[in-house]
Parts: C-alpha cells; sequence; structure tokens
C-alpha cells in the first residue's frame, strides 16, 4: 500500500484531477448541550494526528515535537472556550495551523516539508521499478509544496493530504468556504504545471 502523497504525485505525473464537490456552508452552530472533552484523552487520541499534520505543514521532523507542545498547551488553554462550532479534529488542525505558520516565519525559511518524511514509512513494493517511481513522485510533490505561498500551501495540504472536507478547510484557515476552495483551485493548477514542466524535462533530457 502507498502512501496518500505517492498516490496523488503520481496522479499530478499522469496529468488526471480530481473532481471538485460543489460548495457547502459550515455550520457555526454551537452543538447542543455540548461538553469540553477531556484534555488527557484528547492528548492521547491525537497526539499522532498532531505530529503528522505539523511535518506536512512544515514543521521539519528535528522540531516537531516542540511545535506539537506549544499545540497542545493552546489546546490546554483554550479548551475550555471550545463551543463545538466545528469538529474537534476541524478545531485542532486550526491550531496545529497557527502553530506551524508561526514556526515557518520565525525560521525564515522556506519548507521544512522539504526535509520531512511521513509519519509511517511506505512498506516495500514488490517491482523496484514501481517503488523508485513512487518515491520520485513523492518528492516531486515536496518540491511543488515549497513553492505556494503559505495559504495556498495549507489549502492544499488540508484537503489533499489531510483529506479534510473544503469546509472543514475554511474553518481552519478561519476563511469563507468559497476563499478556501479557491486558494485549493490555484494551488492545485501551481501543482500540476509543476509537474507538466518535470515531465516536459525528462522529455528533453
Amino acid at each position: 500500500m502507498r502512501s496518500y502523497e505517492s498516490g496523488l504525485a503520481l496522479e499530478f505525473e499522469l496529468g488526471s484531477s480530481r473532481a471538485q464537490p460543489a460548495p457547502a456552508a459550515a455550520s457555526q452552530a454551537p452543538a447542543v448541550g455540548f461538553t469540553p472533552p477531556c484534555f488527557k484523552r484528547l492528548v492521547r487520541e491525537h497526539s499522532r494526528y498532531v505530529i503528522g499534520l505539523l511535518r506536512r505543514l512544515g514543521v521539519a521532523p528535528g522540531d516537531v515535537d516542540d511545535v506539537a507542545q506549544d499545540v497542545f498547551l493552546a489546546i490546554h488553554a483554550q479548551l475550555a472556550r471550545f463551543e463545538g462550532r466545528s469538529s474537534l479534529k476541524t478545531w485542532v488542525c486550526g491550531i496545529c495551523r497557527n502553530k506551524a505558520g508561526d514556526y515557518r516565519r520565525k525560521n525564515e525559511r522556506r519548507r521544512g516539508l522539504l526535509h520531512a518524511s511521513p509519519c509511517e514509512p511506505d512498506p516495500p513494493g514488490d517491482n523496484p521499478h514501481d517503488e523508485l517511481l513512487r518515491k520520485e513522485g513523492a518528492k516531486r510533490l515536496q518540491q511543488a509544496l515549497a513553492r505556494l505561498p503559505d495559504e495556498q500551501f495549507e489549502a492544499f495540504v488540508l484537503h489533499e493530504l489531510e483529506e479534510l472536507p473544503m469546509r472543514d478547510v475554511a474553518a481552519a484557515m478561519g476563511c469563507p468556504l468559497d476563499t478556501a476552495y479557491t486558494r485549493h483551485r490555484v494551488a492545485r493548477e501551481k501543482v500540476r504545471a509543476f509537474f507538466k514542466r518535470g515531465a516536459r524535462t525528462d522529455e528533453e533530457r
């Protein structure tokens, strides 16, 4: 089984596209009778998700534990005010996005994503040639993402790699749904153009 990033990279290599669902309005009403979750349980159930998401959002592996700690400190401080207006995962995702953005700006460097790796390594494939192609495709995807502006980068990662519905992407990014769709569409077009340029370069060699 290959990673989602590898499969997506091969999709861009082949030039196919994913059909986009029609925009839907995100709910803003708090859940009736909502009770904030237990912090200890939240940490236990979401630690792995937080670390994986931070890596995808550009935090280098050597720094991810420190940034994850900042995420959970923010969650602890804000948990009593969480009203269930979005899913818990979307809310945690928004905090991860903010902390990863702070990290990228603080370090004054382009994406730590170029040095990151998936939380789970791909198992070895039956065909060494196919495995090489998958790894090369994933590497190109990382390079393409490193060239995107922050907001487009985040929209792409949250929807394509984290597979969040676009209404949840908008909630996590704190922007209107139409804006989230636009950021994702532009990012996807830029990534596809990057793969096309790479394909032409390979053909000319």
